[in-house]
């Protein structure tokens, strides 16, 4: 599913006008009865408040009142006197008027009392405050309504975007409302994946009001739901033999760090991968071994304190000619001569390459490195490391995470997967994918070392870093929603995502995961 910003949106909204000849008042018209369908489905108690904005968001709200009035008790509040209201939404305004709806300004002292006492006793509450198009601090006026909203005991139906939320960054400018369901227009906003708007977005619909499909063939950025990535899962021939599925080398683990070099491992396995080496410290080889007894294991030279020393890339090198994909970085430590063998595989390895975790690290003391590859390269930071590789505070990184995804894959000449709520896919292009997948449970140790272990094997698979990455990043997060169902979010552990891979495939190919809406 196509992913838009505000600024996209009007666009759309101004050639479907402009070149195609359909008034504004159609496309109101056609948003404001999408809604009303919606309020119709929930099937909710009688009485209706519809809060309205001065802009085309409040005239939406205006069509829902009149295309609901002889089912419900609708009460409508605006924000301003009739006079402000202009365009199309004047004129649904001025409906309401001729219908004789009970129409109160929020501005009046009658209206702030009647809306208090509504709020107390309605069934739900239309919130068309706002649109897609703020960007501004909200002003104590229009947070005293927000707050109300809030803490009404009645259900809100969002109009395109919870209101107070901004459509491009999912950050609230002062307040914002919390929204059951949110109906919004043609495609899905950044807002409603990016924290905090996706919380406050609630349930998401995406309505079909008019917008000519051959406009949108030009829009590259995207949410990863079931049918986008399906056709991502590599056919497995009924003559397949290992070598089919491609052979991952995994350079991982150091002293006290096995359990990533295990994860990653059986991550890889699970992903399906037809052959893997575990290439780790001496001292956890027979670990390895032990627990992943699938995987062949090499010993690589360690230091004394366990972590892998540069003389390793020798050993290396003998097995990633037999390769398909590689991965670096799970358990590794920050030890400085680390990064001699880092600089050593990125720049001699021919093969797809992904970097995590400490791989990611002593990649931010050396950025230039990556610029003298020519093969693939995935990196996988989550937000802390990912300021450290900008140079940038995690703050900074998480208040424009599509800002920041694309500012690392331009810089790294990468395709980056930053890890957190939703993971963002980003290409070196400035292409943006909203993964839809996951849960708080997945804020857990090893985590990303599963996603490094399942991305390397769909690299091995054949598959380009762009499409690996992205059905790496939803298959990683369906296992663990399906985890989840089992053993709770507080409860997960990484080894219970390893665990759901195989019923994540398997939902996938057949269509049958239905925990999640993604905003159909």
């Amino acid at each position: 599913m196509r992913l838009v910003t505000a600024a996209e949106m009007r666009k759309l909204d101004g050639c479907t006008i402009r070149d195609y000849g359909i008034p504004g008042i159609i496309l109101m018209e056609n948003a404001g009865l999408r809604v009303a369908e919606r309020i119709r489905a929930l099937n909710t108690g009688p009485n209706l408040t519809v809060v309205a904005g001065k802009g085309n968001n409040g005239g939406d709200g205006f069509v829902v009142a009149r295309q609901l009035c002889r089912e419900k008790r609708v009460t409508v509040f605006t924000v301003a006197p009739d006079e402000e209201y202009g365009g199309d939404a004047l004129q649904n305004l001025q409906m309401l008027r001729k219908l004789q709806l009970p129409v109160l300004c929020l501005c009046t002292e009658e209206g702030r009392k009647t809306f208090a006492a509504e709020l107390a006793r309605t069934d739900l509450i239309v919130d068309a405050l706002f649109g897609t198009g703020l960007s501004r601090e909200l002003d104590a006026f229009y947070r005293d309504i927000i707050t109300a909203v809030n803490n009404s005991p009645a259900p809100v139906v969002a109009v395109d975007i919870p209101s107070g939320i901004n459509a491009d960054t999912g950050l609230s400018m002062g307040a914002a409302v919390r929204a059951v369901e949110t109906v919004t227009f043609a495609l899905p906003k950044y807002g409603h994946y990016l924290y905090p708007g996706a919380e406050c977005t609630g349930r998401l619909t995406v309505a079909d009001i008019g917008i000519p499909q051959a406009l949108l063939a030009g829009l590259k950025n995207c949410v990863l739901t079931p049918d986008v990535v399906r056709p991502l899962l590599v056919d497995r021939p009924a003559d397949s033999h290992k070598g089919t599925f491609g052979t991952v080398l995994l350079v991982a683990g150091s002293a006290g760090m096995s359990g990533a070099a295990v994860l990653a491992a059986r991550a890889a396995l699970r992903g399906g991968c037809g052959l893997l080496y575990a290439a780790v410290p001496a001292c956890i080889r027979t670990v390895l071994a032990a627990r992943v007894p699938e995987a062949i294991t090499v010993a690589l030279p360690e230091a004394a304190e366990g972590s892998l020393l540069p003389e390793s890339a020798a050993l290396l090198r003998e097995r990633w000619a037999a390769c398909h994909a590689v991965a670096v970085g799970p358990g590794w430590t920050q030890a400085t001569e680390l990064q001699s063998l880092l600089n050593d595989i990125v720049t001699e390895c021919p093969l797809p390459l992904v970097i995590d975790a400490d791989g990611l690290n002593l990649l931010a003391g050396m950025p230039s490195v990556l610029a003298r590859r020519t093969a693939p390269v995935v990196i996988t930071p989550h937000p802390g490391e990912a300021a450290r590789l900008l140079g940038q505070k995690t703050k900074d990184i998480q208040a424009d995470r599509p800002g920041s995804a694309r500012k690392l894959a331009r810089r790294f000449h990468a395709t980056v997967v930053l890890k957190g709520a939703h993971t963002i896919v980003a290409e070196p292009d400035g292409t943006i994918a909203i993964n839809t997948t996951g849960n708080s449970g997945l804020a857990t140790a090893g985590s990303g070392d599963v996603l490094t272990g399942l991305l390397a094997a769909l690299l091995a698979q054949g598959l380009d870093p762009v499409s690996a990455a992205r059905l790496a990043v939803f298959l990683h997060g369906l296992a663990g929603d399906l985890a989840a169902a089992k053993v709770g979010e507080r409860s997960l552990l990484a080894g219970d995502v390893v665990r759901h891979l195989s019923q994540a495939y398997l939902a996938l190919q057949a269509n049958t995961y239905e925990e999640r809406d993604f905003g159909a």
